[in-house]
């Protein structure tokens, strides 16, 4: 499979040989002994490149998938014989970590594998048992999960001066002004706001609280953002406003798979967290 994919990806057989330090005979020998094998051909072979056949792209993604999941397994079973966990952080919470496990010395010689996306994201790598817990913050089904909360934070407005003033601490006073919103807070400004009797101007809205922070930054609207994401901007030109309506604010919350016996390691991370938030 590394040779196949290694041929696909070079583009040419001898191209691909000189990359696997290898003759070029016995690698076009391998290809070939691996189309007997299938009953397939995988490559058409070309003057100047090689192209996969609807066979091959198959064989070529499966290819990728399989040698990912090789490599995952054995570093999984090398990391087994260590001190490692693997956790799963929203770009919001990515500050949050680091900042307990600063001053508890027993955390010191931990190896740490840090995998970041949405809320999401981390759900799902937490369920196809690629991380052992994940940071994450609400609103999220948590049906299958064990959610223990670290800390509710209000959401901050964030915009140039010619937007935003520091007395607009209500989401009402936005009811006018183009807001920059991340898709997962959607639902829960846009209903909140319309429960005030208006209909919020959603300007933009984005996957990452940074990109908000950039619009902003650009000044085409106001990022209405967690309050941990504030530790990504440091412009004193712009306004940053707490907004104290308390619907609108959000949890932090660890998440583990429900009804699983957790290690050691990641139960002793738990109760620090959980220990440190109170």
């Amino acid at each position: 499979m590394i040779y196949f994919k290694t041929i696909v990806e070079e583009g040419t057989i001898s191209k691909a040989a000189q990359t696997l330090h290898m003759a070029q005979p016995p690698l076009s020998m391998q290809l070939k002994q691996l189309e007997e094998e299938l009953g397939v051909t995988l490559l058409k072979r070309g003057h100047r490149k090689v192209e996969m056949t609807q066979s091959g792209k198959i064989f070529y993604k499966r290819c990728l998938q399989m040698i990912s999941l090789s490599e995952r397994t054995f570093h999984e079973i090398q990391d087994m014989q260590k001190e490692v966990l693997r956790i799963g952080v929203t770009s919001s919470n990515s500050a949050t970590l680091p900042s307990y496990l600063l001053h508890d010395q027993s955390f010191s010689h931990f190896l740490f594998r840090i995998y970041e996306g949405t809320t999401y994201e981390i759900i799902d790598l937490l369920m196809s048992q690629q991380i052992d817990l994940g940071i994450v913050r609400t609103p999220f089904d948590q049906s299958q999960l064990n959610c223990y909360p670290m800390a509710s934070e209000p959401m901050w407005a964030i915009g140039h001066p010619d937007l935003l003033s520091p007395d607009m601490t209500s989401i009402q006073d936005y009811q006018d002004k183009p807001l920059i919103v991340h898709q997962r807070y959607l639902a829960l400004i846009t209903d909140y706001c319309l429960n005030l009797h208006f209909n919020p101007y959603i300007k933009m809205t984005c996957d990452d609280s940074r990109t908000s922070l950039q619009w902003a930054k650009a000044g085409l609207g106001i990022a209405i953002v967690p309050q941990n994401i504030l530790s990504f901007w440091q412009d004193e030109h712009f306004i940053q406003v707490m907004l104290e309506d308390q619907a609108l604010k959000t949890d932090i919350t660890f998440i583990t798979r429900q009804n699983e016996v957790l290690d050691n390691k990641t139960q002793k991370l738990i109760h620090l967290l959980t220990h440190q938030k109170g």
